[in-house]
This record gives structure tokens, sequence and C-alpha cells, in this order.
């Protein structure tokens, strides 16, 4: 079973929260950081480094193309500062990185299971490929994720298993909502809502692993989930500002 992780960040964001992702990171997988030209000058063990630049040009595209339709909903300068009375439901642009960084892998590597996980995260402690399959994503599902039946799924910690066709037709399906700008057909334009729009258009009747089958808080499920054990979330911005887990 070969199993990689993919997340993104740039320097500002590193600098904000994702530095306790990088030194904490010590699960025997490979992981792949997609990124805007600048790493840190420390090296990190088991990590590779993928310039969003050069690999995924139409991110930019995308972003040129749809400046004026999406709202900046935090300060471009500082992550950590919220713009007062934005919408980031409507916040395309920001939230793109994500999708145009797993997709652009998922479709172009040859690995068996990918985990996209959030740069907010940070490892408690490390795990087995058995436990993976066992608790995260058993083999005969599809896709895993912390599904909020009242609200968007959280996706900051998605599986995705490649070795199923539907799997594979999902992620292209994902890229096409926004290389094509499918996205702005749908209520909300922020990643989690547009990806609940594309599994249930495209994986529907396909088997999909609930991480959370018990959800005690909507707002910040994390605590509910099987990856509570080995990670912990930094989930809203008191979380990030404070650097700890907060009820």
């Amino acid at each position: 079973m070969k199993i990689a992780l993919v997340t993104t960040f740039n320097e500002k964001l590193y600098n904000y929260y994702a530095h306790r992702f990088m030194s904490t990171y010590n699960w025997p997988f490979p992981l792949y950081v997609y990124h805007e030209g600048w790493v840190p000058d420390q090296i990190f063990p088991n990590t590779n480094w993928c310039d969003t630049n050069l690999c995924n040009p139409e991110l930019k595209e995308f972003k040129e193309r749809n400046s004026g339709k999406s709202y900046g909903s935090v300060d471009p300068n500082d992550p950590s500062v919220i713009i007062e009375g934005a919408n980031y439901k409507m916040d395309a642009v920001r939230f793109s990185y994500k999708i145009f960084a797993k997709t652009h892998f998922m479709l172009n590597c040859e690995y068996d299971y990918v985990f996209w996980v959030d740069a907010d995260i940070f490892f408690n402690k490390t795990i087995t490929e058995k436990e993976v399959i066992k608790k995260f994503l058993p083999k005969d599902y599809c896709i895993s994720f912390i599904d909020r039946p009242t609200y968007y799924s959280e996706c900051g910690f998605v599986g995705y298993n490649l070795t199923k066709p539907a799997t594979i037709n999902f992620v292209q399906q994902l890229r096409n909502y926004y290389t094509q700008d499918l996205l702005f057909k749908e209520r909300e334009w922020h990643d989690s809502y547009v990806w609940d729009c594309v599994r249930k258009k495209y994986l529907s009747g396909h088997p999909q692993w609930n991480l959370a089958p018990s959800i005690t808080n909507t707002g910040n499920p994390w605590p509910d989930t099987y990856m509570s054990e080995y990670a912990s979330h930094l989930k809203g911005k008191k979380r990030k500002d404070a650097g700890v887990m907060l009820k």
C-alpha cells in the first residue's frame, strides 16, 4: 500500500501556523507540500516541495480570471487578520489553493491512498499503515471525510482511495469545477461547500467512510474523529492564534 499526505501553505501561513505542522509531522508516509516559491530554511525529513507556480499554472489562471468574483475575507498581508464584514463563504480564491494542490497531486501521482491535511493541524503521535486502513479509510471505500449532516462537510482531513475509478473521476470533476468556473453556479464558493456539491453528484451510491460517526460539536468536530488520537486541528482563528486546542 502506497500512502502519501498533501498540504499547501505559503510563507505567511507557515509563520502563522504551518510551522507547527512541519515540526511535528512524524507519520511514516511521504508528505508533499505545495508552496508559492518559498520554502523554510529548515530541512524536514520525508518532505517533498512542489512549487505551484511551476507545476500548477491553472491556479494562477483561475485567480486572474476570477479576482473580481471572489470576496477577500482575510488581509493578504496578514492571514491572521479577518476583514470586517467579509463573507468567507464567497471567498473562492482563498480556498482554491487546496483544491488545485490536491487535485493536481492526485491526478499525477502513483499512490494508492492520498490524504489531504490542512496545514493548521499538528501531530501528536505516529501511526501505522494498518491503523490508517482500519480507522481512516477501509479498502472498500472510495473516500473518507468528516460528515456534518446539518452543515457542509469539514474538509480539513480527507482521504482518497485512488485504486477506485470512481474516486479518480470525482477528483477530476472537482478540478473541473475550478478550471471551468462551475463553482460559481453554487450557492457558496468555499472549498468545503463545493467539495460537497461534487461529492453528492459524482460519488452518490459509492461507499464513503465517515471519520466522525457521532459529532457533539458541529463547529469543531475534530475531537469526535478517529484522527484526534493522532493529531489536533487548530480550526478557527482563536485556536490558530493560541496555538493550542481550545474547547
